[in-house]
């Protein structure tokens, strides 16, 4: 989780406008839920509510980290919460797999998450969110 927050930190660094990323914060999606995903990222700071108890727009980007008490829930409930709440993107780290399972929309405007991937340890993590932003998924999980 700490490499994934760290690279997207440098392509943050690297240029304008880039947005914001953090670590773990509470994310109100309806009256009942709030979850607290591991990993999550704003195209626009000011998107966020910064005194706020939990914020209640949707980041563009949430990943999170399998846990063997969560895994189902992550792949499951969780993913079609972050969908039906508006999150462009989703990353799941499989760390039994070893690779990361990547849900996205194919267009801002997609009802769902329509593209499905899963990222091998020997390939490259990019995204359309992130203009020039590689991550070899062997970094996510080096020792």
């Amino acid at each position: 989780m700490l490499r994934i927050a760290d690279r997207l930190l440098r392509w943050i660094a690297s240029g304008r406008d880039r947005g914001w990323v953090s670590l773990a914060l509470d994310l109100r999606i309806s009256d009942r839920d709030v979850l607290a995903p591991d990993v999550l990222w704003y195209s626009d700071r000011e998107r966020l509510e910064v005194d706020a108890p939990a914020q209640v727009v949707a980041p563009e980007l949430v990943v999170e980290v399998r846990s063997q008490s969560t895994w189902s829930y992550d792949v499951g409930l969780k993913r079609e919460r972050y969908e039906r709440w508006g999150v462009d993107e989703l990353w799941l780290v499989d760390t039994e797999s070893r690779s990361v399972l990547v849900h996205r929309r194919s267009a801002p405007q997609a009802p769902t998450f329509d593209v499905a991937l899963e990222v091998g340890e020997a390939q490259t993590l990019r995204s359309p969110l992130f203009p020039g932003f590689e991550l070899p998924v062997a970094v996510v999980f080096a020792v």
